[in-house]
């Protein structure tokens, strides 16, 4: 059977050139024989779909493209759309169900990479992967981030780089605390150059929440004194 950096070789996918395949195989190699459900967000002339066709033999592979495509991939199905129409992507999850890998190699507007996310994580399965790659352009001005401002607030890579928090976060010591929509429902955010890999799922286990009531109920009423 061949490794997915084999299959690479057969497909002239930029994943290839970019080092993406070496990473997407220490995540895949597991999945490679599970029934999974698999959109990809970009689709170019194909070979990207066509690899993982190959790869993952029991998967339901569908790609979304903006552009109309006049191939046809055997055990594929590609729609035509935008990624920011949320009826579009509404009707494939529907059609599919929960997804289990979710790959964006689509516009690379971070404004495009954040609403697709947003809207489709909800369609992630509750252990899927949710990968982006390209991260690149979010220090690009005309792709909506910055080559000056590194914290950016609506640049894709910072977007990203919050959902740490959302591991982390501890509603239990932390006075005004206001739960953030990914708040214990990240696992982890994986990042290399130029992708990042989302791991969905439950984290509640890790929090603590024996904290002692009179000492938090103190430091609330005295930063209420203090900014008042």
């Amino acid at each position: 059977m061949l490794s997915l950096k084999e299959i690479g070789l057969k497909y002239p996918t930029n994943k290839n050139d970019y080092g993406f395949l070496d990473i997407y195989a220490k995540y895949f190699n597991v999945l490679r024989d599970k029934k999974l459900n698999i959109l990809e967000i970009g689709v170019d002339k194909g070979d990207s779909l066509r690899l993982w066709r190959e790869y993952f033999i029991n998967a339901n592979i569908c790609g979304l493209d903006i552009e109309k495509k006049d191939f046809i991939i055997q055990n594929v199905e590609i729609f035509e759309g935008d990624q920011n129409d949320k009826n579009l992507l509404n009707k494939i999850a529907k059609k599919y169900g929960k997804f289990d890998i979710i790959i964006d190699d689509g516009s690379h507007v971070s404004k495009h990479i954040i609403n697709s996310f947003n809207h489709l994580f909800d369609h992630l399965s509750q252990t899927g992967i949710y990968v982006v790659e390209d991260l690149q352009t979010s220090y690009i001005p005309r792709y909506g981030g910055s080559r000056i401002n590194l914290i950016k607030k609506n640049s894709s890579m910072n977007f990203f780089k919050s959902l740490s928090d959302s591991i982390n976060y501890e509603n239990f010591d932390k006075p005004f605390f206001k739960k953030n929509r990914y708040d214990g429902l990240i696992k982890s955010v994986h990042f290399y150059q130029n992708i990042v890999f989302i791991f969905k799922g439950e984290s509640k286990k890790y929090y603590h929440p024996n904290v002692n009531k009179k000492y938090l109920d103190y430091i609330k009423k005295m930063l209420s004194f203090i900014f008042r």
